[in-house]
């Protein structure tokens, strides 16, 4: 273990020691900074996939809205004809 109480040292070996100490803490905080950026890059990338499906739903639930209305406007012209042919087929029955 490194005396590190400084008692008696020469004043450049004492920044010496420093340095070292800094240096073991710089060199854990960059191994940290790597894999946080690693994390972060996966991370990006899975916000991105989302992003996308995000799109598509909203694609897909546009898609399904249009259909939706051309089924209603369907529906309305099939009833409208419904109405048409039972009319004619009550004035028939009257006035036949």
């Amino acid at each position: 273990m490194k005396d590190k109480t400084h008692l008696f040292k020469w004043t450049d070996k004492s920044v010496v020691e420093e340095i070292d100490d800094f240096q073991d803490v710089f060199d854990v905080l960059l191994a940290y900074n790597c894999m946080f950026q690693s994390s972060l890059t996966t991370c990006e990338s899975l916000l991105k996939r989302h992003v996308s499906k995000i799109e598509e739903l909203e694609d897909a639930i546009a898609s399904c809205q249009e259909k939706n209305m051309d089924f209603i406007r369907q529906l309305s012209v099939i009833k409208s004809m419904f109405v048409c042919c039972f009319v004619m087929v009550f004035m028939y029955l009257i006035y036949a």
